[in-house]
């Protein structure tokens, strides 16, 4: 029988493989403090944690690219505005460069947030006429 570090390994294990980088998070960092030697539980913290940083610029890059997209549909679109959507873009491409590297993140993740910031990329070129970072 697993004891229970092992068992919330385990079960932080699974969390982390479903997407559920929060709560896999969590019981690896209870697993890892029930055993400091339990390395799975030290192993999933830890890529729970960085893989909260990237599903993070995702969801950051999804609402970035909602708001551009609401003010590319305004009937006048001000300097205000455009300056706003040119900082959106940048922290759009310059957090994708700082996000912590990982060869056990899914490879899911590492997609999509390659795509969020090859459309800001993209979109900062046609809109500013040059490219930043």
């Amino acid at each position: 029988m697993l004891n229970d570090s092992y068992r919330l390994s385990m079960e932080a294990k699974y969390f982390f493989e479903t997407g559920d980088y929060k709560k896999a998070e969590k019981l690896a960092k209870k697993a890892y403090i029930l055993d400091p030697y339990n390395r799975m539980a030290f192993t999933v913290y830890t890529q729970s944690k960085i893989a909260k940083q990237w599903q993070n610029y995702i969801n950051d890059s999804i609402k970035y690219f909602k708001e551009i997209e609401q003010i590319a549909n305004k009937n006048k679109i001000t300097k205000k505005d455009k300056q706003k959507v040119k900082i959106m873009l940048e922290i759009i491409m310059e957090e994708y460069k700082t996000l912590p590297p990982s060869h056990l993140l899914p490879e899911n993740l590492k997609i999509k947030a390659k795509e969020m910031y090859e459309k800001g990329k993209k979109l900062y070129v046609e809109v500013f006429g040059k490219r930043s970072g």
